[in-house]
């Protein structure tokens, strides 16, 4: 009887343990669970944290260190083109089309990408970067006085024509239209007052491919094509009406082949009147512009690029505001291409001078300068004289009326 008890006692213990071992085993895989279960919360988190923009994150940590900013720069036109004073062609033309990102973070940093719809695509460029990108770079502010920008960027050349925004100029010189604005390099730009800077930039100089240029037999591309620029551009006044916008650039065409600028911008800007002064100036070993070398129309189964070419440009401008929502200039322009040392069919002496002389008025039906209907006149005249006669040059003229409208459409 007692041996029963006992036994019966022991079988009320062993199944007590067991149903204690078991609740416990409950209780480790729910605290598993639970733990894997927070695991996969805490991974989805960081999950849905990545899958946000650089821009909701950056917000997140400091909404008032970044700013960004998204438009659109539209231009469109009917135009009327005129050669020699006879009808050539009327079209309605999308003049431009362009789209800008830009802003700051942290401060210190800043950002610029822009990308035009107009341009050609050219991936033979030393970047590997279509043309149509205009902009791709990043600035900082290492001090208040200093500023590293790297990436695609402007090129500092002066004048004022090649400085403002290209979007508010209808008709360039053609020594602005054939120079490359935007190069892919780095720069550094020096505040030496509040109205002085000065910029040292180094970028990429070849855009043309090797088949671009012909110069005969023992030339080719150079290893390091790169092209330098010093720019300055001063302020004065008390209001800044006075501006200054020079600079002086040296570069690699080919091998043993350079090409030099020297440019300079005279501005007066004050009330209803902006009137600005350019003299831009290149000497080119090679003709990087190509405007002499079109000129030749013989031998054309073998075109040969010209050498030792130089350029000169002078462009005058006067804009008056006539009226808050009206504006009126006038440009002219003179210039000139010449040859300074013999080679191939070109002799030293003047091959092409172009004049050319425009009027616009602008009505801007918005008290902001983003909306602007306009009614451009242009003739332009280009004469080649007795060299330029010799391989094929011949004198013509035209004339283009253009009524359009133009609108930076701000996005964000």
């Amino acid at each position: 009887m007692q041996n029963l008890n006992i036994i019966s006692i022991f079988g009320e213990y062993k199944t007590w343990i067991c149903m204690k071992a078991t609740l416990y085993l409950i209780w480790t895989a729910c605290l598993l669970l639970s733990t894997s279960l927070k695991a996969q919360d805490w991974a989805l988190v960081d999950s849905l944290e990545h899958q946000k923009s650089l821009y909701e994150q950056l917000k997140k940590e400091d909404a008032r260190s970044f700013t960004s900013h998204l438009n659109f720069q539209f231009c469109t036109s009917f135009t009327t083109g005129f050669q020699n004073f006879s009808l050539d062609q009327a079209s309605f033309k999308l003049n431009r089309l362009r789209m800008e990102v830009l802003g700051r973070f942290f401060d210190k940093f800043s950002y610029h990408f822009r990308y035009t719809y107009n341009k050609y695509t050219n991936p033979n460029t030393v970047d590997e970067l279509s043309t149509h990108v205009e902009l791709a770079n990043m600035g900082w502010d290492i001090t208040d006085r200093f500023t590293l920008t790297a990436g695609k960027q402007f090129f500092m050349l002066g004048g004022y024509e090649y400085y403002v925004n290209s979007i508010r100029v209808r008709e360039f010189s053609d020594f602005n239209n054939y120079t490359p604005a935007y190069l892919t390099g780095i720069s550094g730009t020096y505040q030496i007052k509040p109205h002085q800077s000065l910029t040292l930039e180094v970028a990429n100089n070849r855009v043309e491919t090797e088949a671009e240029i012909n110069v005969g037999t023992g030339s080719s591309m150079p290893k390091v094509p790169l092209m330098g620029a010093l720019n300055w551009v001063g302020k004065f006044c008390n209001d800044q009406a006075l501006q200054f916008y020079y600079s002086a650039a040296a570069g690699q065409i080919l091998r043993d082949r350079g090409i030099y600028y020297l440019t300079f911008g005279n501005v007066w800007e004050r009330g209803p009147v902006l009137a600005y002064l350019d003299c831009l100036y290149s000497r080119e070993e090679v003709d990087s512009k190509g405007l002499v070398s079109s000129i030749q129309s013989v031998e054309k189964e073998s075109p040969m690029t010209a050498q030792y070419v130089q350029y000169l440009t002078w462009i005058a401008n006067f804009d008056y505001r006539l009226h808050p929502k009206l504006n009126m200039y006038v440009k002219g322009v003179y210039e000139s291409g010449s040859v300074y040392k013999d080679n191939w069919i070109y002799q030293k002496g003047t091959y092409r001078q172009t004049w050319n002389t425009q009027l616009c008025f602008e009505y801007y039906p918005l008290k902001r300068r983003d909306l602007q209907v306009f009614l451009h006149l242009s003739y332009k005249k280009i004469h080649f004289p007795e060299l330029a006669k010799q391989i094929g040059g011949k004198d013509y003229s035209t004339q283009q009326i253009m009524l359009g409208m133009l609108y930076t459409i701000p996005v964000i």
